[in-house]
């Protein structure tokens, strides 16, 4: 009988507990002085830094014919150009056949040869 009553109190509670989250505001005060920091103001502030620290410098471009082309689009076409060389070689050499799924595979390597280009050329 009294394990019956344990777990009644023990509902209540959780639930009494679920209600305060549901009810609470969606920023909540700051932490105390010395507390522990809550999860959200370290995701808030983790999207905050790269946020604000994008504009601080300017990307390199190129001007052609009078237009500026931003130097990651020379990348983004490089890796794409390298891509398809090493989809070649992957069909000649038959790992092809072995690729669960291609599309992905061969987007990860175009990704992988832009960002290698980018890390050579203006790092």
């Amino acid at each position: 009988m009294e394990s019956k009553l344990n777990l009644l109190e023990m509902n209540i509670k959780s639930t009494n507990r679920n209600r305060r989250r549901e009810n609470s505001k969606l920023w909540p005060c700051p932490p105390e002085v010395g507390g522990p920091t809550p999860p959200r103001y370290v995701a808030l502030l983790a999207l905050a830094v790269p946020l604000v620290s994008v504009g601080c410098s300017h990307a390199p471009e190129y001007s052609i014919f009078g237009s500026f082309f931003p130097a990651w689009i020379f990348c983004s076409v490089g890796g794409l150009l390298l891509m398809v060389g090493a989809r070649a070689l992957i069909a000649r050499t038959a790992i092809a056949e072995y690729l669960g799924a291609p599309v992905l595979a061969y987007l990860s390597i175009a990704i992988f040869f832009a960002c290698m280009l980018w890390l050579f050329f203006y790092s």
